[in-house]
């Protein structure tokens, strides 16, 4: 880029800037740091019927209704070094003394030592029927998924319910909902839960939990309660959150973990079954395997027999493959570290009732009982504990 085309930018760059300031459809304006008017745009001048010469020096709280205006002279006084901002919706005075509701952010520069405002005006008439409508929608959503909302003015502590948040709770018309007794609708052990978690959120930390209730009614309810944090210049100023009526969905799941667990348990027993554990005598275990050995049955297997080892002082472990017709590589890697466990207890092992095509596989694949003694079928395994005795 050329010298002159440099010179040029820099020229034009101030003029653009107050341009956009006087031609911009929202409300602007600049403040000196006790909050009078340095200057104001075009629709901040329009929407409020002044002049530019009436308003610059003119305090930025003479044209607040009086009964709004507190705030505002608040945020001026205050001073402070730093940079701090504050979001309003006051009626400002018109030419005529009629009010005009305008949505404002005021912030304050301290690099600048000034204030700069922007905002819109709020038409009243359209935003009721915009907000009964939205109103209307939301309620309809909130009834259709159970789910209500809250807040917390963490200045003040009111707390806010939506309609639904009240039905869930089943409390009687009228009912003014304050923190304390919100939290002491939950059941005695989820209250401290719920309390830590809110306590949390006030310091900046959101939570999402499922408990349980009990309505004004008595009703035991399963509900999911969430908090999050809203900041303002750094500091949580209130809370917002979901509260939803879980109570259906929590019962079926928890009934399904229920069904889970009685297959599991019935699963184990017909795994038991299918691979007893038989004490034929003193110190003599036998262990029949009927049916193919996967990853999760060998190691139940391995489990209760090593522990039956262990219990009962057992000298000997008979492994019976009779009910064994076949078996793969992943099968006899399995029979293999049974017999090694087993024997790593100090017990001996004998394996007994191998089919011939099991023993043509076993040759092929190279898998051999170190260690472990093989007969031909059970009687004569025992007859060989008995004589070892």
């Amino acid at each position: 880029m050329s010298i002159r085309r440099m010179e040029t930018v820099r020229d034009v760059r101030p003029l653009a800037y107050e341009r956009f300031f006087e031609t911009s459809g929202d409300l602007l304006c600049v403040l000196d740091r006790e909050g009078r008017f340095v200057q104001a745009n075009r629709a901040f001048r329009d929407v409020l019927g002044y002049v530019e010469e009436a308003l610059v020096g003119q305090p930025f709280a003479a044209i607040v209704h009086p009964e709004e205006a507190a705030e505002v002279r608040a945020f001026f006084e205050g001073g402070g070094e730093g940079d701090a901002t504050l979001r309003i919706t006051k009626r400002l005075l018109h030419r005529d003394l009629s009010p005009r509701t305008v949505s404002l952010s005021l912030r304050r520069v301290a690099e600048d030592a000034a204030i700069y405002g922007t905002g819109r005006q709020v038409y009243e008439h359209e935003s009721a029927d915009a907000g009964r409508r939205h109103e209307d929608v939301l309620q309809k959503m909130q009834a259709t998924a159970r789910v209500g909302g809250w807040e917390v003015d963490n200045r003040t502590g009111d707390l806010y319910w939506t309609e639904e948040t009240y039905r869930i709770h089943e409390v009687p018309a009228g009912f003014r909902p304050i923190l304390e007794t919100a939290i002491n609708f939950y059941t005695p052990e989820a209250i401290p839960v719920i309390t830590a978690a809110v306590e949390g959120c006030m310091r900046g930390e959101g939570y999402d939990l499922e408990l349980q209730i009990l309505t004004a009614t008595g009703k035991r309810l399963w509900v999911r309660a969430s908090g999050h944090p809203v900041f303002e210049d750094g500091k949580v100023i209130r809370l917002i959150g979901a509260f939803q009526d879980i109570d259906d969905f929590k019962r079926r799941e928890i009934e399904l973990q229920e069904k889970l667990a009685i297959i599991e348990e019935q699963r184990s027993a017909i795994h038991a079954m299918s691979a007893p554990i038989i004490q034929v005598w003193d110190g003599v275990l036998a262990l029949p395997v009927v049916g193919m050995l996967d990853e999760a049955r060998a190691s139940e297997i391995t489990g209760r027999m090593l522990s039956a080892v262990v219990s009962q002082a057992a000298k000997y472990a008979i492994l019976d493959l009779t009910g064994v017709e076949s078996v793969d590589e992943a099968t006899a890697d399995h029979v293999v570290r049974i017999i090694r466990s087993i024997q790593l207890l100090g017990a001996q092992s004998i394996v007994t009732g191998i089919r011939p095509a099991v023993a043509q596989t076993l040759i092929s694949l190279g898998a051999g009982f170190a260690g472990a003694r093989t007969v031909s079928n059970l009687r004569e395994a025992i007859k060989l504990c008995m004589r070892g005795k």
